[in-house]
């Protein structure tokens, strides 16, 4: 406190004044205000930090995420925000005073209100209150995205999860063609508590193990594809596109069913998906000209399915792959509401796509 004290621009004038004759009485006094303000910010900090509780109005739990290379007083602005603290200033100063501040823990978080700022510290900095981390892969996502996931938020290097992935031991355990080069399709989408020292070939392992648990070891899904005599790569191909056409539930088997009937009338899938696979990048609009990428995977181009599945698609997308609907549609295009207009020629679906873009074009005004 007194170095503090010896450090502040007040007490330095003080004791200029007392140097060039002031009397002692006047120095005693504005050290004994400036000593009372230092007592009372230390006061206001302790209480800030320790006794007050800060609640947010609607009550819902917080996510926040903290990324490697974060600094401290970047990640107590954006706390701030996020409406998860009242005040940057007294969290930065607690940080510095427990000298915590360079001992943050990069993993995503979830935050209830009522916490205090000590309580925010403490679960920033401090290992030992956890021992694992959430970390959540989304159905639908290639592998190339859930590395860049674990890049982000586990400190992982996203090419090393990639290469994990081509694990030949691990793809030897499916039981399939020598053809099968990648773990694409067979990462289980799911929310996962991952162990804080997780390596990238450990993450691999537990996607890949649930995966097996959920599906390959699932007997109805099993069972449906060994009495339909369907081929199981087909179905996690096909699975796959249907998880990158829709995410409307009620939709999939629909899907589904348009694209068995391209395979039957010996038509291309022209499967927007595996175009966006084919791209060295994902984009969520195509051109013209990346329905030409040159590319194996590229349904535009290539009649049936493409080589290996393009996503890792969820259990609702599997069993709509298995169990298609049965219908005459081969053609479908965007509602622009979320869901799709089916058809059974081509003219029917050039009204369709001429509607959808009408709709488009009136969003833009």
């Amino acid at each position: 406190m007194l170095n503090n004290l010896l450090q502040n621009n007040a007490v330095l004038n003080i004791v200029r004044k007392f140097s060039a004759g002031e009397p002692k009485k006047v120095f005693l006094k504005y050290l004994i205000i400036l000593s009372a303000f230092n007592i009372f910010l230390c006061g206001f900090i302790v209480q800030q930090s320790m006794f007050s509780k800060y609640k947010w109005k609607d009550g819902k739990d917080k996510e926040f995420d903290i990324r490697p290379g974060e600094n401290f007083s970047e990640i107590v602005q954006e706390l701030k925000n996020k409406d998860i603290i009242p005040s940057a200033f007294v969290l930065k100063v607690l940080g510095k005073l427990t000298g915590k501040d360079d001992k943050v823990i990069s993993r995503r978080y979830i935050f209830k209100t009522g916490m205090t700022n000590l309580d925010v510290l403490n679960i920033i900095t401090d290992a030992s209150l956890f021992q694992s981390v959430k970390f959540t892969v989304n159905e639908g996502l290639m592998i190339k995205q859930i590395g860049k996931n674990a890049e982000k938020y586990l400190g992982l290097s996203r090419d090393k999860f990639i290469e994990e992935a081509s694990n030949d031991s691990l793809i030897a355990l499916l039981g399939l063609s020598d053809s099968v080069k990648s773990l694409e399709g067979f990462l289980y989408p799911d929310t996962y508590d991952v162990p804080l020292d997780i390596t990238e070939k450990g993450l691999v392992k537990i996607l890949f193990n649930e995966f097996r648990k959920k599906v390959f070891n699932n007997s109805e899904i099993m069972d449906s594809i060994a009495a339909k005599k369907m081929n199981f790569y087909n179905v996690m191909k096909m699975a796959s596109i249907i998880e990158g056409e829709t995410r409307k539930e009620d939709e999939k088997s629909r899907i589904a069913g348009v694209y068995y009937n391209r395979i039957r009338k010996n038509m291309k899938l022209e499967a927007d998906p595996t175009v966006q696979y084919a791209l060295p990048e994902f984009k969520k609009r195509l051109t013209y000209d990346d329905l030409h990428v040159k590319s194996p995977y590229n349904t535009y181009i290539i009649k049936g399915l493409p080589p290996g599945p393009i996503n890792n698609p969820s259990i609702s997308s599997i069993k709509a792959a298995i169990n298609p609907e049965s219908h005459n549609y081969i053609f479908f295009v965007a509602t622009g509401e979320g869901g799709h207009t089916f058809t059974e020629n081509y003219a029917d679906h050039l009204k369709a796509v001429d509607v959808y873009r009408k709709k488009m074009a009136q969003q833009k005004k």
